[in-house]
């Protein structure tokens, strides 16, 4: 499984794993499967009245269709880059700074998987082998790539760590972190000090002020500050 190196909006490298092409057919294909099982029981209960009799062919079409061209970009979209098959085989679509893709992505991947897939069999597929991201025509026009989710994380580098008993947290603003976002914080705040970038580490509290709307002390340095919001994470995921 080849890596991917994303750069974040704090100019960090986070090491993903770029999913392997097998995944991806393996995706396309269970999500084939799904829409399959849902056209199936659509026709049956459609043959057990007169209703498709009462629409002209074009209509009938339309409204048999139009489940097939939503699924993919609004599924993705609401299901964080995951379609049901690509949940199942756990890749999912991330922009190549590791931001959530906008709905428009979305559109534009699909409006290029018509013409890479459907129109043109194969054509993404040889795109993928020529590409080092592993990206297609729509990912390339879109920005995004298709990434793994099992990667191999140090236990050093999990956002979930032991506190002791007695621990008080310091921001209750800290309870409002979704794990995703306590862990981008671990990860950018990590590689900022290896790397010794201390102006993104700056840049990392300023964000999280706007986020959490904290404010860090003046005593209190960006290290201690971003430590002492994963500890009150930690308190209140632990509740």
């Amino acid at each position: 499984m080849s890596e991917f190196q994303i750069r974040t909006a704090q100019n960090i490298g986070i090491k993903q794993n770029l999913a392997g092409i097998g995944q991806r057919v393996g995706a396309v294909f269970i999500d084939m499967i799904f829409l399959s099982i849902f056209y199936y029981f659509v026709f049956y209960l459609l043959s057990l009245t007169k209703f498709d009799k009462h629409l002209s062919a074009w209509t009938f079409i339309s409204v048999i269709m139009l489940p097939y061209f939503l699924y993919y970009p609004l599924m993705q979209y609401w299901n964080n880059g995951q379609s049901l098959g690509k949940q199942l085989v756990k890749i999912r679509i991330v922009k190549i700074d590791n931001s959530h893709p906008r709905l428009g992505d979305f559109l534009v991947r699909w409006i290029f998987r018509l013409f890479e897939v459907n129109m043109i069999p194969g054509l993404g597929l040889i795109v993928m082998l020529f590409n080092d991201k592993s990206q297609r025509l729509g990912d390339i026009v879109a920005k995004t790539v298709v990434v793994a989710e099992t990667q191999k994380t140090k236990l050093g580098h999990s956002v979930f760590e032991e506190l002791e008993q007695t621990y008080t947290p310091v921001f209750s603003q800290a309870g409002k972190l979704s794990d995703k976002d306590a862990q981008l914080i671990k990860t950018v705040a990590l590689e900022a000090r290896k790397t010794k970038k201390y102006k993104v580490l700056k840049e990392l509290t300023h964000k999280i002020e706007i986020l959490l709307d904290v404010e860090k002390p003046n005593e209190m340095s960006n290290k201690a500050f971003i430590d002492t919001i994963l500890k009150d994470y930690n308190y209140f995921a632990g509740k």
